[in-house]
């Protein structure tokens, strides 16, 4: 909101100006870097204006107008690389987020963290805090920031060199990014910008070069379309470095010349890299005068900056002298490499292989230069200088590499942790689960002995009551085995199936209960007691009020992991039932517990997220209700034989 000249806002004017720059620079921060700068500015002052009634504010907008502050200026600093000015904001937005945010608050700093450790190559860090995150989502599951820490966890695999992972990561960060369950913002069209990115650097890094030149398009064509300004110098240069790796020089000219005609929307350094990156295109295309030319600008931009990029104005100097001695001005040459050596500031402590790399190199260079001009001293003691920098170079290397093994090492050591620790928590789940089922198995068979009890004879009472304690103790042996054998699975249905038709229909219950001839009931494993409660719910409502009936089990083979087994009823069907029960108010919501039990635990037997369970009503061909019935995919294992009996 700006003012007129000499007009001076009301404080509830500048309430509403903080909430709408908070707005705005969700998307400027993205889509208008040098905008984003000023109104970062404005907000900062106009926040330490109302320190004291912001509280309120923020109570009425259910916005941290601090944390937001912070983040906002965190995550620009970070996309133009700028990781020290980076640190403090980050800091800023870590200690607010933890001291008073909520889930979502903590995810988005975290994430937005990690991707800053992921830069400064702090690879252990970057794992806890997504860890953290990883956990948070866990509680608060959201597919938007579960794609923004599918996309951080796929360039820190990156910097392990796991590209199968790093693909996996960056590919469901594309899958959840496209698949519509959510409206993307422009921070969602800057992380699927990073995935393609992430990706084009896997081709790139395993020589796939046109599938890493599709990928990093992929991203140029999404930010020009969004309007992500902040970070399309990024993906040029990416690509116009790629093409330079090709010898398509020309080509590459066009994206940096794209860099340069936007003045790289505000980042310096994006402006600088171009401009050394075009000097260098032009060097290989034998135009030494342009090459010169455009390499004066960018040292002239690194200059500039608070913190200079060492690296690049090194290797500035190094690409001017080899400009000279490819036109064998070889004392200009020497003169400009012992100029430029000093500005890499390397020492017996550096360690950046890529300043060792580059100082190694121009000592290669003084050494060939002096060798041409005749002096063969000076070339044998700059020759020995570069052996001495090019065994440090690939010692650390070496060192950097044992680096990364222990850490990939540690990270895998990690990730190992935690699947142990989610198969814990799923057993005891599922441990509970169990426990669930066994006292709502008791009570309805239970409720059926005492009907029998009040309306039969004693003698048979007492005989059908014997057979039901055997299977109670079926039920109670089976209750600590995660499974059993389908034998067992099917035998425990058929002795549970004989005591119902007895109980509760006077033998007037037909059942059948049936496997499919390629099922080895010996050796496949399934879920204890997993189809009992289907078989229950057919007798308990789908026969309900009915003097008799039939119930069909089958079993067949579905894949190698699965089986498949239906449970058919010629009941009332599921609408009679939802007829009577909306006559009954103590059952007017009613839903079986025991299929809610078992449902869960398929859930928690597999990662696979399918239909587990189908419900299909029969009808005749006059549309009359026929029954049920109910399909049930069932996770199966392999099976060994127990030890000393069924008790054992």
């Amino acid at each position: 909101m700006i003012h007129p000249q000499g007009e001076v806002p009301s404080r509830d004017e500048d309430f509403e100006q903080i909430e709408v720059v908070r707005e705005l620079l969700d998307d400027y921060v993205y889509t208008k870097p040098r905008l984003a700068r000023e109104l970062l500015d404005r907000q900062r002052d106009l926040l330490e204006t109302y320190e004291a009634q912001l509280p309120g504010l923020e109570h009425r907008t259910g916005h941290d107008y601090h944390l937001a502050y912070h983040l906002h200026l965190a995550n620009l600093e970070s996309q133009e690389y700028r990781h020290a000015a980076a640190a403090a904001p980050f800091r800023a937005a870590l200690e607010i987020a933890e001291q008073r945010g909520d889930i979502a608050d903590r995810l988005e700093v975290y994430l937005a963290y990690t991707g800053h450790l992921s830069n400064l190559g702090e690879i252990e860090a970057a794992g806890d805090y997504l860890d953290r995150c990883q956990r948070l989502l866990e509680s608060y599951p959201s597919d938007r920031l579960s794609a923004h820490a599918a996309c951080r966890h796929g360039y820190l695999y990156l910097l392990f060199f796991s590209y199968p992972k790093a693909t996996m990561k960056f590919l469901e960060a594309e899958t959840l990014l496209e698949g519509g369950t959510f409206e993307l913002s422009p921070q969602d069209h800057y992380f699927y910008s990073l995935t393609q990115s992430g990706m084009g650097t896997i081709y790139q890094n395993s020589g796939e070069s046109e599938l890493a030149v599709a990928a990093f398009v992929k991203a140029i064509h999404r930010c020009e379309t969004i309007g992500l300004r902040a970070r399309l110098p990024w993906h040029q240069l990416n690509l116009g470095k790629e093409l330079i790796s090709g010898g398509e020089y020309q080509e590459a000219l066009s994206y940096f010349e794209a860099v340069v005609e936007s003045a790289a929307n505000g980042s310096s350094r994006a402006l600088a890299a171009a401009y050394a990156n075009m000097g260098f295109c032009y060097h290989h295309l034998e135009q030494p005068e342009r090459a010169s030319g455009y390499l004066d600008r960018a040292e002239e931009i690194y200059r500039s900056e608070a913190d200079p990029d060492l690296v690049e104005l090194a290797s500035i100097g190094f690409m001017r002298a080899t400009l000279l001695m490819d036109a064998s001005r070889w004392e200009e040459a020497i003169a400009q490499l012992q100029q430029s050596l000093p500005v890499a500031q390397v020492d017996e402590h550096t360690s950046d292989p890529r300043l060792l790399s580059m100082v190694a190199d121009a000592y290669l260079y003084l050494s060939m230069a002096h060798a041409t001009t005749g002096d063969y001293r000076s070339a044998y003691e700059h020759h020995c200088t570069y052996d001495h920098y090019n065994l440090r170079f690939h010692k650390q290397i070496d060192i950097l590499r044992q680096q990364q093994f222990a850490a990939q090492f540690r990270a895998e050591e990690r990730e190992q942790e935690n699947r142990q620790l989610k198969l814990r928590a799923s057993q005891l789940k599922l441990k509970a689960l169990r426990a669930q089922m066994n006292p709502h198995f008791l009570y309805n068979a239970l409720n059926s002995i005492q009907s029998f009890i009040s309306t039969n004879n004693a003698a048979t009472a007492s005989k059908h009551l014997a057979k039901f304690a055997m299977l109670m103790r079926q039920s109670l042996e089976y209750a600590n085995r995660e499974y059993i054998t389908l034998e067992e699975e099917r035998q425990f249905l058929t002795d549970y199936l004989e005591i119902n038709r007895h109980l509760r229909y006077e033998g007037k219950l037909t059942y059948r209960v049936s496997l499919h001839p390629d099922l080895e009931e010996d050796i496949i494993g399934v879920p204890t007691m997993i189809l009992q409660p289907y078989v229950e719910n057919a007798i308990e409502h789908g026969l309900r009020g009915q003097p008799e009936g039939h119930i069909d089990v089958e079993f067949f083979p579905d894949d190698d992991d699965h089986l498949l087994a239906i449970v058919t009823d010629n009941g009332i069907g599921r609408v009679r039932v939802r007829e009577i029960q909306a006559r009954d108010a103590t059952r007017l919501h009613h839903k079986s517990r025991g299929t809610q039990i078992t449902e869960s635990r398929l859930q928690l037997l597999s990662d696979e997220d399918r239909e587990w369970v189908k419900i299909i009503d029969l009808y005749g061909p006059d549309q009359e209700a026929l029954g049920t019935q109910v399909k049930v995919r069932i996770p199966v294992s392999e099976m060994l034989p127990r030890r000393g009996g069924p008790n054992a």
